[in-house]
């Protein structure tokens, strides 16, 4: 059974050898932050969600601490984030004034006060956010940074001195929930690939795209099958809070595959769920094939000898048979 394996396994090998968008920087810190001048922040929670209705107002708590042994002048921000061109949940931040049209929270924030704050104080800080009536169902997003007043250079504020509680908001109403995988491989690094010499430190990615207008936070299994048996299952995007999926953007989540083998034909199937309580499902599937060295060298060493016997044989058999007919006539 073993060998008609590894036979089917050479011969789909042969068949396959022949066959969020900003220009910022991304929040540098959301817990502790130093600089070399000596300041220091933290800041909780690190991420917060809401529901808030249309015409509806909610205060919520952001707490900053000061944990250096001096006193720290504080100002508070409100900057808007998207996924960038980062596929791995790094938010990117609109600076300078600047406001994402579609998801922006900071519209919706009232202002902020700075904030004085003695060594290892922590205080509170009430962010009060107002969705005006009529505003389109969706997700909004925003992030309220606290920086050291006196790193201010123009409009900008350096990030390496600032630290961030984002916070991402739903307005009900019309929401659009739609996910597509756009794809599962598996990978050795950084490329994907179908074949593999060694069945160690291989990794499946897979990549979603979010099409709606509200943040999604898929979720679900990954299963590794040699044949009809399951030998590995990782889960991805676990934990009490799911990274999201933010619209009009992609994100990957990456697990490592336990248990390939050194050789052999193998199947990745992922089955995940998205949505309100997780009702909608997609599934995936990929397969890849671990042939070591030898055994592909061994592959191409056949294949070589079989296009000599289709073409290379037949014509020395027909110049012997030519070159014989040749002397056996000189001889007459």
């Amino acid at each position: 059974m073993r060998v008609q394996e590894n036979i089917r396994a050479l011969a789909g090998v042969l068949l396959a050898v022949t066959i969020i968008g900003a220009t910022a920087p991304a929040l540098a810190a959301t817990t502790t932050t130093t600089t070399g001048a000596g300041n220091g922040m933290q800041v909780s929670p690190l991420r917060t969600e809401l529901t808030i209705n249309a015409g509806a107002t909610v205060t919520t708590s952001v707490f900053v601490q000061n944990v250096t042994g001096q006193n720290e002048t504080l100002q508070s921000l409100v900057n808007d984030f998207n996924a960038g061109g980062s596929e791995n949940g790094t938010p990117q931040l609109l600076l300078n004034g600047e406001n994402d049209k579609a998801h922006g929270l900071r519209q919706f924030v009232n202002a902020l006060p700075n904030v004085n704050l003695k060594p290892n104080e922590q205080k509170e800080i009430k962010v009060t956010i107002t969705i005006p009536s009529g505003t389109a169902a969706g997700g909004y997003y925003g992030a309220v940074r606290f920086a050291p007043a006196g790193v201010i250079g123009g409009q900008n504020v350096n990030l390496a001195a600032s630290v961030g509680s984002l916070i991402l908001v739903r307005v009900p109403g019309n929401i659009k929930e739609e996910v597509k995988i756009s794809s599962l491989d598996v990978r050795r690094g950084s490329s994907p690939r179908i074949i593999f010499t060694t069945g160690k430190s291989l990794s499946a990615m897979v990549r979603f795209e979010n099409k709606g207008n509200i943040q999604e936070a898929p979720f679900g299994k990954i299963q590794l099958r040699k044949g009809n048996k399951t030998i590995d299952t990782k889960e991805i995007n676990t934990g009490d809070q799911r990274g999201n999926v933010l619209p009009d953007s992609f994100r990957q989540f990456t697990v490592p595959l336990s248990n390939v083998g050194s050789f052999g034909k193998y199947t990745v199937q992922g089955n995940f769920g998205y949505g309100t309580n997780g009702g909608q499902l997609l599934t995936a599937k990929t397969t890849f094939y671990v042939i070591p060295v030898a055994a592909i060298a061994a592959t191409v060493g056949v294949v070589i000898l079989i296009l000599l016997a289709i073409f290379v044989l037949p014509r020395m058999i027909r110049a012997y048979n030519k070159k014989v007919v040749r002397q056996a006539s000189r001889r007459r």
